[in-house]
């Protein structure tokens, strides 16, 4: 059985500002790095049916 979902946190002064500078700028070499190699290993996994 899967646990609850805990409150989410309120994000004020400093911290809401920080948190919305990240999620504003752009990616970084490493994040685009990452995402291509989660889509690989996404492509990988895929399965698909025969009609």
């Amino acid at each position: 059985m899967a646990k609850p979902i805990g409150e989410t946190p309120i994000l004020t002064g400093e911290t809401a500002i920080a948190f919305l500078k990240k999620m504003n700028a752009p990616p970084t070499k490493e994040e685009k790095a990452f995402a291509k190699e989660l889509e690989k290993l996404r492509k990988k996994r895929r399965v698909h049916f025969k009609s």
